[in-house]
């Protein structure tokens, strides 16, 4: 019997990706888009880019960072499979390498 089931957060549970989503909400999403494709092609490693990144969200207020993870768009059918294994008594896990932000709401 599974008695634990881990997920991703960013386009697993979540259909995209949080930085993308704040991003484009502080009009940055040229810039982290550009980083990420850096990052993706191996100039930077995760953490430098995530810091890359993260910087583009400077000056935005928290409230309005909570506020958008509150509703972040959720992939279909990803609420009710992890009902259906809470509902067998399995153990559900979702991390992010990202934002806690998000995976907290």
């Amino acid at each position: 019997m599974i008695k634990l089931c881990v997920f991703d957060f960013d386009s697993t549970i979540m259909d995209g990706e949080t930085i993308d989503i704040l991003a484009a909400a502080n009009n940055a999403s040229d810039e982290v888009a550009s980083i990420t494709k850096r990052s993706m092609n191996g100039e930077l490693d995760f953490f430098e880019s995530l810091t890359a990144r993260v910087k583009f969200l400077k000056g935005m207020p928290l409230s309005k960072a909570d506020e958008i993870c509150k509703n972040l768009p959720i992939m279909p059918g990803a609420s009710e499979l992890i009902a259906a294994l809470k509902q067998k008594g399995v153990k559900v896990v979702v991390f992010s390498g990202g934002f806690h932000i998000a995976t907290d709401k």
